[in-house]
């Protein structure tokens, strides 16, 4: 079934039929799904990053809420899970392209991650109140703070790495996927000299740099509900410190695409404030601004900044160079594509279908793969529209900065799990605002 677009519950009822009956059917939920699968997957995941598991284990607790999902009477799908399942279909047509064994066991957790997103977003929209918004919103709030002390520690521990348990484990043919062999290391940093000189961009708890930034990105506004609502559940005043430490290694990170984005979603979210009429909200953030413009502008930061911006980085010319591979890629196998990044031809440089979602769903998936996915995060934007409540438009407003990164940046594993709790929030706060609902409304 498919969750109807309807705001709150006091706009459900409808005299129709005189007697003010309900002009929709409600589906009492089951027993309340448990909240420590949850917790296993987002909360513990500094733990699996440090072990070098934690590219497994979202398809392994994914698993477990499956589990408690099937035993539901009836689970409700959000509008765009069709198109999703298109996409899924893109994914499933490429494998025919797959024509070796490292290959194919990075395709087949790539596609572990696309089933266990989808698995989770079901999961957190059915939680009732074992799984509410707040503890929803609670555990990618812990993620937000581990991901500023990842930021921190990248000062510290620079460039150190390790072969972590899991990297002693594995047999060495797992190994020599790229992408296998990166999640069983873990580091901390990549010192990299794309200003013109060397700077510790952070990366833990994740594989890539880029990765760290657009998951600050993406959890920055699970970092503002906690500052604005505490139903959260955890310290307002520890979410605004947060939010205050977060700016060093942000913009150290030299990352564009999370500026630019998370700059695009708060313009965004204090447009829709404004609207509201929650000008003291709206008087908030633009303190805010103004203390960040002070700390750029009167700190060594700005350095920083002007550099990233001002200057060419070889890195500009080999993400062209990757962007148009990918099209010319796409262009030869356009349906499903070609299943898997490819070697470049220039040795230097990454593997084709390497950066940007959208253009290694061009390259991998094709054009199914493609219009699917990018279809279902526009469909869950717009069907999820109509927040009025501060935790709803931070949630609506992941969603947008999701969409806004795709040129920019991968989003599997942890992006796409993000994306999806907020899409999560943001329907479960647009049905009831109040956030105890236990019950979702179908057409």
């Amino acid at each position: 079934m498919t969750l109807a677009d309807q705001p709150a519950f006091p706009e459900l009822q409808s005299s129709a039929s005189g007697q003010g009956q309900p002009s929709v059917m409600r589906i009492e939920a089951s027993s309340p799904l448990p909240s420590w699968p949850l917790a296993l997957m987002i909360t513990a995941y500094p733990l699996w990053f440090l072990l070098g598991v934690s590219g497994f284990m979202w398809v392994a607790t994914a698993a477990i809420m499956l589990i408690f999902l099937v035993q539901r009477r009836d689970v409700v799908a959000p509008k765009g899970m069709f198109l999703y399942g298109i996409f899924l279909v893109g994914v499933l047509g490429s494998a025919f392209s797959i024509d070796t064994v490292p290959r194919l066991a990075g395709y087949s957790l790539r596609v572990g991650y696309y089933v266990s997103a989808g698995i989770m977003l079901l999961y957190c929209l059915n939680g009732g109140r074992g799984v509410d918004v707040w503890r929803i919103a609670r555990a990618f709030t812990y993620w937000w703070l581990a991901t500023i002390a990842g930021g921190y520690l990248a000062f510290f521990l620079g460039e150190f790495t390790y072969l972590s348990p899991m990297g002693y484990l594995l047999p060495a043919s797992l190994k020599a996927n790229e992408l296998v062999k990166t999640m069983v290391t873990p580091g901390f940093a990549d010192i990299q000299s794309i200003v013109g000189f060397p700077v510790p961009r952070p990366k833990a708890p994740f594989s890539y740099t880029n990765s760290w930034g657009a998951m600050l990105g993406l959890l920055t506004p699970f970092g503002l509900m906690a500052a604005s609502d505490a139903r959260v559940g955890i310290s307002q005043k520890l979410a605004r410190v947060g939010l205050l430490l977060s700016v060093v290694p942000g913009v150290v990170s030299l990352n564009r695409g999370l500026w630019l984005s998370l700059g695009l979603g708060l313009l965004y979210a204090g447009f829709r404030f404004g609207l509201s009429g929650k000008t003291k909200l709206l008087g908030q953030m633009f303190i805010g601004g103004l203390v960040l413009s002070v700390i750029l502008i009167f700190s060594p930061l700005n350095d920083l900044v002007s550099a990233r911006v001002n200057n060419e980085s070889p890195s500009d010319a080999t993400r062209s160079s990757l962007i148009l591979g990918a099209i010319e890629g796409a262009s030869e196998r356009p349906v499903f594509g070609w299943g898997a990044p490819r070697p470049n031809p220039n040795p230097k440089h990454p593997p084709i279908g390497t950066h940007g979602q959208l253009w290694s769903l061009s390259f991998s998936h094709g054009l199914v793969g493609l219009i699917g996915y990018m279809g279902a995060m526009f469909s869950f934007l717009f069907w999820a529209r109509k927040q009025v409540t501060r935790v709803g438009v931070w949630a609506h407003t992941v969603i947008l900065i999701g969409i806004i990164q795709t040129p920019f940046y991968l989003q599997v594993p942890h992006q796409l799990f993000t994306i999806f709790a907020a899409v999560a929030i943001a329907i479960r706060l647009q049905q009831d605002p109040t956030g105890t609902n236990e019950e979702l409304v179908v057409s």
